[in-house]
Parts: structure tokens; sequence; C-alpha cells
């Protein structure tokens, strides 16, 4: 490795996995009640599984030079634990906040929608990784382009829908689902958008627009849903399996099809 690479190794073990480790320990101290704590194991098992998903796509599908040198691995494991580290703390510019929302004032309805932002983070960084390149700065510059589409779509959809208000002022938990699972399969396609062997700048950019536009209709088609499905007078608390899980599982599914029926990355 060179010197670089163990500066940004030194640099993503601080700021991913040493980070996310004190801020846990500090929302603990937070709690008061035994019922926010559950929320914070269903953060630690999100934090979990987006360890998971950028571990089996650098085992299964990253560069060989980096799949079969475990250093590597670490490396980029690392720097994504860091990504999301730097994800999450910016979600307060989109109006939600993991440690105010869920945790201070235990809002259920916070916790599918951030986990599902935080997944969906990951999966764009995950999608940098994804075929070969000459170094960690093609990682950065692809995961960062996937990253800001996710960011855009999150507010384009927040500033015409205002779901986040559902989410964070009515505690509607149908909202939060939904939201959730909109970030993921944003997530999912801007993953792929960027996934594939390194060229040029230009080409990465023009391969992303290429296939990232998919999410134009995802988010069209969300806001529509917000418009109808938010709580009303009449219905305060919409149902949380057909307002919520419903319409998240058509998100992803319709990502997942899309992903599957691309093909392999060139």
């Amino acid at each position: 490795m060179s010197n670089d690479e163990w500066l940004v190794t030194v640099v993503s073990l601080v700021l991913g996995p040493a980070a996310w480790l004190y801020w846990l320990m500090t929302l603990v101290n937070v709690c008061q009640l035994s019922g926010r704590r559950k929320h914070i194991g269903a953060l630690a098992a999100v934090l979990v599984a987006c360890a998971l998903v950028l571990g089996s796509v650098l085992l299964f599908l990253s560069a060989p030079d980096v799949r079969n040198a475990p250093e590597y691995l670490v490396m980029y494991w690392m720097l994504g634990l860091a990504w999301i580290r730097g994800c999450e703390f910016l979600f307060v510019y989109a109006g939600m906040s993991v440690r105010d929302d869920v945790v201070e004032r235990a809002n259920l309805a916070a916790l599918p929608a951030l986990g599902g932002a935080l997944l969906g983070a990951m999966l764009c960084f995950a999608g940098g990784n994804v075929g070969s390149g000459p170094g960690w700065w093609v990682v950065v510059f692809s995961a960062g382009l996937a990253t800001l589409g996710l960011a855009g779509t999150w507010l384009l959809v927040e500033s015409i829908a205002h779901p986040g208000e559902s989410v964070t002022i009515d505690r509607d938990l149908a909202a939060g689902i939904r939201l959730g699972g909109l970030l993921l399969a944003s997530g999912l396609i801007l993953g792929r958008a960027v996934a594939g062997d390194w060229y040029s700048m230009e080409a990465t950019v023009r391969d992303f627009a290429h296939f990232a536009w998919a999410v134009v209709p995802l988010a069209g088609a969300a806001m529509l849903i917000e418009t109808l499905a938010r709580p009303t007078v009449e219905r305060p608390r919409p149902s949380a399996v057909l307002a919520g899980a419903l319409p998240a599982l058509v998100y992803i599914l319709f990502a997942v099809v899309l992903v599957a029926t691309a093909g392999w990355p060139a």
C-alpha cells in the first residue's frame, strides 16, 4: 500500500468504525427509557447490515487486486463506514436526525426512514467499488456522484411532497416506511449507475446519467403517493402495511428488476 492509501485507511478507521462506536455509546448515555434503547439496537442492526452489504460487494464484485488483498478490503470497508457516518451527519439538512428524532424523541416513524437512508447511502458507496480502477480516489468520485444523486432525490421529494413532515411532526409510521423504501431503492439504482470499470471522469458521468434517470419516475411516483397517503383529519394513522410497506416494496422491486435486467456493468 502507498503512503496515501495508509493515510486513507487510518483516517477512515477514525471517522468510520471508531466514530460509529463512540456515537452509539453517547446515544446509550442519552437514553433514559428502556424503550429508547431498543431503537439504538435497531440502529446498530442497520449499521451491521450496511457493513455486510459493503463486505459482500468487496469480496465478490470489486476489482481482483482488491478482493485478493486483505489490506485493501479493510481500507475500503472502513472507508465505506466513514462514508455513511458523514452522510448521517448531513441528514439534518433533509430535516431529519437520528439523535433527535429516533433517540431523544423516540419517534418510531423516523427509524425506517433513516435506516433506509443509511442503506441507500451504503449502496451508493458499494456501487463505486464494483469494477476495476486506478485507485481509491476513483471510488470516492463514483460514490460521491451516486450519493449526490441520492441527496438530490431526497431533497426534491421533500421539497414538493414533504414526507419528512409526516414523519417528524405527525409521527406517521407508514410515511417513514415509504421514505425508507424510496431511499433504499434510489440507492440501489444510483449505486448501479456508477458500477463498472473506470475509464475516465467523463465516461463515468455519462454512464451515470444513462442509468440514473430511472430515479426520476421513481421520485415522481413517490411524490404522488405521498400526496394521496399522508395523514388527514379523517385518517390520522394510515395503515403501516397498505400505506407504508406496500408502496415501499413496490419501490424496491422496481429498483431490483431494473438492476437485474440491466446486465453486468461494463
